[in-house]
Order: C-alpha cells, then structure tokens, then sequence
C-alpha cells in the first residue's frame, strides 16, 4: 500500500471519529436540553399537583374516621385533582395511579425535596418527579410521570440529519485533505523517482525546490547531495582517467630505457668488440640507469605529496629568505648556461607551510627556467605582497607556450614537445610543484605573452 493511500485512509479513520464523536456529542446536548425543558414543566405541574391536593385534604374533616376511611378520603381527594401520570402512595400502600409506570420502583423519595429518576419501560421512555406531603400525620409520596418517548424521536430524526451534515462535511474533509496528502507527497515522489534515477546512474538528476517547508529543505538537501555525489564520480572518473594515463606514460617512459640497458648488456655478453666498445656499452647502461632512478624518484615524492603529505611539517616561516636562498645554488647554473638572473625579493614575508617542499617549488621553477629560456636571456625572480597573500613569479624569455599547454602543463607526464624529453625531462616537475601549492592552500598557474614565460605561485601570508 502506497503512502498516500495509507494516510488517507488514516485521515479518513480520524475524520470518522471525530464526525461521530461530534454528532454523539451533539444529540447528547439534545437530549440533556429536552431533559432540563421537560423537567421543569412537570415539576411545575408536580407543585401544582401537590399544593391542589394539600388544599382538598385541608379542606376535609376527619373526626371520627378510621383509618380506612381516612384512605378513602385522601385517595377521593388526590383524584380530584390528579392529572395523567399521577399516582398516590401512602405509608408504602399505593391508593391512585393513573401511571403507565410503577414509580415506586425507580424512584425514592423518602429523603425529602423534588426527586427525578429516567426510566424505561415497555418501549417507552419516562421521566418520573415525586414529593413528600404530610396529610392527617400520614406521609403521603405524590408522583408524576412525563412520558420522554418523544424525546428520543425527535434524537432519531436528528441523528440522520447530523449523519447527512457529518458525512457531507467528512466528504468534503477527506477530499481536502487528499489533496493536500498528494500535494504534499508530490515532492516525495519526484524524489524517490530522482533517487532512483542516481542510483541507475543518471548523477545529474536534480528537482525542483517549490516550497519552503521541510519538504523544500529536504529537496534542497537531496540537491546537493546529488552535486555532491555528481563531483565524487567526476573525481573518480577523472582519477581512474589520469591513472590509465599515468600507468601508460611510466610504461613508455621506461621503455626507452630499459631497452637500451637491455641492448647494450647483450651487446658486452658479445667477444669481438674492444674495450672501448665495451666502455660505451658501459656508458650508455650508467646513463640510462640513472635516467631511470630519476624518474622513480620523481614518482616516489609525486606519491607521497598525493598519500597528503604526511612527511610535512607545517610552521611559520620566512618565505622571502627561503626564495632567496633557493637562488643561490642556481647562479653558477644560469652563467654556465649563458642567463642572467636578476631577482627583486620583498623582505619579511612569512607563510605557514613546509620549508623542504615551499624550497622544492623554488628549485623547481628556477631548473624549469635554466632548461628551456632562450640562449643569452635574462631570468627575473619577484616575490611580493598582494592583499593578504604573497605573490612569486620566474619569468623568462622562451619559445611561446600555447593555451591548451598552459592548461595541461601541470598534468603528470605532460610535455610539449620531444625536445624535453631529451633533456631528461619527464613532465613531473610542474606537476609536484602543482601538488605542493595545493597542500599549502596556494594556487599555480602559468603564462605566456610577448615572447615572455612566466610561471606564478600564490600562497596565503601567515
């Protein structure tokens, strides 16, 4: 059974009950209020009735009357004025009764004042007044019986009239509230729908938010679960992506040199080369070798800045004195080569990071400017305050770096032309220093304008 339904039903239950409880509530007012009417005009008639018989006893003598004919005279008396319903009962023995209803067996009235009882009998429903008297030192009980039948007709025909209201209003209720249970729901269902739709694999179902209740909030809610859960599986795809490609370029990469150590070792295995033979042979294995520990070394610190840098450790440092001895090293590099390196570092700018690899960033950037600057070139280093962060920046003449390589150069193996790779390059650097700066909260990018490369690093000030 649908929820829908179930609630309607359970609405429909409480409406029930409340119609029935109204309507009973109802003609038990009725009923109560015909009783209070009917009450006081036979009580009325009951005073009237004893006062009327108390003055034809007064008015009556008794001298020299037994007890029997004291009866006869009181039961003379009491009809003279008695009125339908009535009934005469004197020490215990009833004298006059024109009562479709014993009164003595419902009704007490020994305890003095006006007492009421309801009775039924024979179908037929009664209410029964009586009062105590005094007449000639004999106690005499006078009652009075109204019948109610009516009462309870009049109750019949007004229970099927409340019936009808009951049933229409409850109709009407049930109609409203149907509609609010599908309204409400309606968004319940959209959601089981959409969330079905996610699971199925369809992470871009969203729906709409079309109220502010907690309904609204919860579609809201599932909304940014569902982007939530949209940008995990973008992420995995995108890991899964990059590690094929990864897999695939460390698997070229070391190709190359494993088939050069593989053919030279063949070629040493052979007797008719000389010593010098043997010497290049040798040579190239060396060379290939730590070719090849280079690039395991790049992969072992890319993993472990990846596994969330757990050999870091983060404190306040002083990032201008870092930058500045990071160039030191590189000054005989850069005249070797032929460059000038010029650098304007603003002094006393602090962030919090780690200063093993904030320094491995700097080498990185200043090796990656030794490498592919122009030939009698000049390389600027600048580091300064902007706002609330500090800015570094190695620029240098170059060859012009396209748009879609600025936007892959970071990527982990990327290189823009074969030219790299016989610098022994294997497009990790850029991606490490990219690794960095995102554990320090900072941001890289790259650009190229005017013949001019320049490589930014952004970190917040501590």
């Amino acid at each position: 059974m649908k929820l829908k339904t179930k609630l309607t039903a359970l609405c429909a239950a409480l409406l029930l009950a409340v119609a029935v409880s109204l309507t009973a509530a109802m003609l038990w007012q009725v009923r109560e209020q015909s009783y209070g009417a009917l009450f006081g005009s036979t009580e009325e008639t009951l005073n009237d009735l004893v006062d009327d018989f108390g003055t034809a006893v007064y008015r009556s003598s008794t001298d020299g009357l037994d007890s029997l004919s004291r009866k006869v005279l009181l039961t003379y008396c009491f009809r003279s004025c008695s009125v339908p319903g009535s009934a005469l009962v004197v020490n215990g023995e009833c004298l006059s009764a024109s009562a479709q209803i014993d009164p003595e067996r419902y009704l007490d009235v020994r305890y003095g004042g006006t007492q009421s009882a309801r009775a039924c009998a024979g179908g037929r429903h009664f209410l029964i007044l009586g009062r105590v008297t005094d007449a000639w030192g004999m106690d005499c009980s006078v009652y009075l019986a109204a019948d109610a039948t009516y009462i309870y007709s009049q109750l019949w025909q007004l229970s099927g009239r409340f019936a009808l209201l009951a049933l229409s209003i409850g109709l009407l209720g049930l109609g409203a509230v149907y509609w609010m249970i599908s309204r409400t729901l309606s968004p319940l269902s959209r959601l089981s729908e959409a969330a079905g739709s996610i699971a199925d694999g369809n992470y871009s179902q969203r729906v709409p938010v079309v109220s502010q209740d907690e309904v609204g909030t919860l579609a809201g809610n599932f909304n940014r679960m569902a982007l939530a859960v949209e940008t995990h599986v973008d992420t995995l795809r995108e890991q899964n992506e990059r590690q094929k490609l990864f897999v695939g370029a460390v698997t070229h990469e070391l190709k190359t040199p494993l088939t050069v150590i593989l053919t030279n070792a063949e070629l040493l295995q052979e007797p008719e080369y000389d010593e010098q033979a043997r010497s290049r042979f040798v040579d190239s294995i060396m060379t290939m070798s730590h070719q090849m520990r280079g690039l395991v070394e790049s992969l072992l610190e890319l993993a472990r800045v990846d596994n969330g840098g757990q050999n870091m450790v983060f404190s306040r440092l002083n990032f201008s004195e870092l930058v500045s001895d990071a160039l030191l090293p590189f000054e005989p590099v850069y005249f070797e080569k032929g460059l000038t390196l010029e650098s304007n570092v603003e002094e006393n700018l602090f962030v919090r990071g780690s200063q093993q690899h904030l320094k491995q960033v700097a080498d990185i950037l200043l090796d990656n400017a030794a490498k592919y600057a122009s030939a009698d070139s000049t390389v600027r280093v600048i580091l300064r305050r902007q706002g609330s962060h500090c800015l570094l920046s190695v620029a240098s003449a170059g060859d012009a770096i396209s748009k879609e390589d600025l936007k892959n150069i970071f990527k982990r193996f990327y290189r823009m032309d074969k030219a790299r790779s016989m610098n022994h390059s294997y497009g990790l650097g850029l991606s490490i220093a990219d690794s960095i700066v995102s554990k320090h909260g900072g941001k890289i990018w790259a650009e190229s304008a005017d013949g001019v490369n320049a490589f930014f690093v952004q970190l917040p000030t501590a």
